[in-house]
């Protein structure tokens, strides 16, 4: 790429640069110029936003050498936005064109290419294709990781979002993957307070003691925030509230209401 240039690309030839960086741990960095309300409703995962007065900051602390891949609502902004980084030497600088719509098309049509059986990702339905895609998913792979070590079904359960939790377990999502804070999706279920979704997971198999970095467990996130009704089901499921924190700490040390104190009190 000349220097002082800087290079449009399609929404597909985008995501292909990405996927390929990902499985050759090559650095990149992608920034999504929108406002603030679209970035928040959805963005591509590991996406940065970035407006025009975010570009001295990131101008002085961007390698050079670093490839920057830049979106926006159609890909006109994102144009000049790569100009001014080329302006400033950096020497391998994309825009993607057609913007943000242009890559959920591209996505969409990736997945839909992929067969189904063998090694390739499962078939998923089109609200599951469009949840993981708003979420920042950019592969098919239903155990596909996004920001803070989410997984689909992290995301989903903590969305509350019963049927696409019912999908991901009937696809086989993994449901012991850890995201970031060592938390497994059935944290993530007591997180979003659906108790069906609770139980599905645990009909499924979820293992209801896993212990997280701080070694807290979902019996003790529920009982410290709280949530009575899901604190009884996880002890009805057989939830260990022996078990402690790092800071030595048991579910009954951490209850918050008189209603989980309660449902732990023979566990004192």
């Amino acid at each position: 790429m000349p220097e002082g240039a800087f290079r449009r690309i399609a929404a597909a030839e985008a995501l292909a640069f990405m996927i390929a960086a990902a499985e050759q741990a090559r650095p990149y960095r992608l920034f999504d110029t929108r406002d603030a309300d679209s970035y928040a409703r959805g963005h591509l995962a590991g996406a940065e936003p970035l407006a025009e007065r975010d570009l001295g900051h990131w101008i002085d602390r961007l390698l050079r050498a670093e490839a920057l891949l830049i979106y926006c609502y159609h890909g006109h902004a994102s144009q000049e936005f790569a100009r001014i980084f080329a302006d400033f030497g950096y020497s391998e600088v994309y825009s993607i064109d057609g913007g943000f719509e242009a890559l959920v098309q591209a996505m969409e049509a990736m997945r839909g290419a992929l067969p189904a059986g063998g090694d390739t990702a499962p078939v998923t339905s089109a609200p599951l294709q469009e949840f993981m895609f708003r979420e920042g998913f950019t592969t098919p792979d239903i155990d596909a990781v996004a920001d803070n070590g989410m997984t689909p079904l992290m995301k989903a359960a903590r969305a509350a979002r019963r049927e696409l939790v019912e999908e991901l377990i009937n696809l086989g999502a993994d449901l012991e993957a850890r995201n970031s804070d060592g938390n497994t999706a059935l944290w993530l279920a007591c997180f979003g307070g659906d108790a069906e979704v609770l139980r599905r997971l645990i009909a499924a198999g979820a293992q209801l003691d896993n212990q997280n970095d701080n070694g807290a467990t979902a019996l003790m996130y529920c009982a410290s925030s709280g949530r009575d009704a899901l604190v009884e089901l996880l002890l009805g499921a057989g939830a260990d509230a022996s078990l402690r924190t790092l800071d030595d700490f048991r579910a009954v040390d951490l209850a918050a209401t008189t209603g989980s104190l309660r449902l732990l009190r023979h566990t004192a």
